[in-house]
């Protein structure tokens, strides 16, 4: 009976303590909720990545005179990369779910290719004067930048997927180089037999579509983003001219297409409240 009694308390004891815990469990304070990210507001960020150009260089004539072609190496193809790096800065209007967004950037790539002969003239473009000889001819892609509108959806508060579209510009320079001799296939002769060449630099104009994720962290909004933007042509002439020859005998005349894409990773501060 003792023994009955003493295990009585003890199982009464241990439903006080449980219930006594339970209480404190029940009155201890909640856990702050986590605050919602907000992707309203102006952001300025770095991206870093790569570019991939695909040109296509089309000459047109290659002399103002009678009997020169355009041979079977026009048009031709000239296939760029190279790393790029630059910055952009924008501002987003949260509404629900959606982001609604307008956003410019500004870029830097060393893209550079350089081919014997110049397209056009490079098989035989004039007779008696065979192949490329020492002709050469070059593509450089240089700054490149755009001003888009960006629509985006919250997949998880501080989770966005979205597209991207707008105007975007691209620094393209041209070159090529000849010699003023009789076995050259694109310049006249010349006395001295001098190399000549000449470059020309343009700013071609098109549009651009992309799309990337985006995730915030308090402040700080990280990316992966691609791009594809395709350029109107661009035409211009290589005005290579011996002295004493009349202006236009041995002009190059082309025009470039150019498409790109660009593939990178951005880094962004948000103004105001996370």
């Amino acid at each position: 009976m003792r023994k009955f009694a003493i295990a009585v308390a003890a199982v009464v004891t241990l439903i006080g303590a449980s219930a006594h815990a339970a209480e404190i469990t029940l009155k201890a304070p909640p856990s702050p909720a986590l605050p919602v990210p907000n992707w309203t507001g102006f952001y300025i960020g770095g991206a870093l990545g790569g570019k991939w150009t695909d040109t296509t260089w089309t000459t047109t004539s290659t002399s103002d005179l009678p009997g020169t072609i355009v041979d079977a190496s026009s048009p031709r193809n000239f296939d760029l990369s190279g790393f790029r790096t630059g910055g952009y800065a924008g501002y987003n209007w949260q509404i629900a779910r959606w982001v609604l967004g307008v956003e410019g950037d500004l870029a830097w790539a060393n893209n550079t290719a350089t081919v014997a002969g110049i397209p056009g003239c490079t098989i035989q473009c004039f007779p008696g004067a065979p192949g490329p000889g020492v002709d050469v001819s070059s593509l450089k892609m240089g700054w490149d930048a755009s001003i888009r509108a960006r629509l985006g959806y919250t997949i998880t508060p501080d989770l966005l997927i979205y597209g991207t579209g707008g105007i975007a510009w691209q620094e393209i320079v041209s070159s090529g180089t000849c010699k003023h001799s009789l076995a050259d296939p694109q310049c006249t002769v010349a006395a001295g037999n001098p190399f000549d060449t000449q470059s020309n630099r343009n700013v071609a104009i098109g549009w651009t579509v992309g799309g990337g994720l985006e995730k915030v962290y308090g402040n700080w909004m990280v990316r992966a983003e691609y791009q594809f933007s395709q350029f109107n042509n661009t035409n211009d002439v290589f005005p290579f001219s011996a002295p004493g020859v009349t202006a236009g005998t041995d002009f190059s005349r082309y025009k470039l297409l150019v498409q790109t894409h660009i593939a990178t990773v951005g880094l962004a501060y948000k103004f105001g409240g996370p």
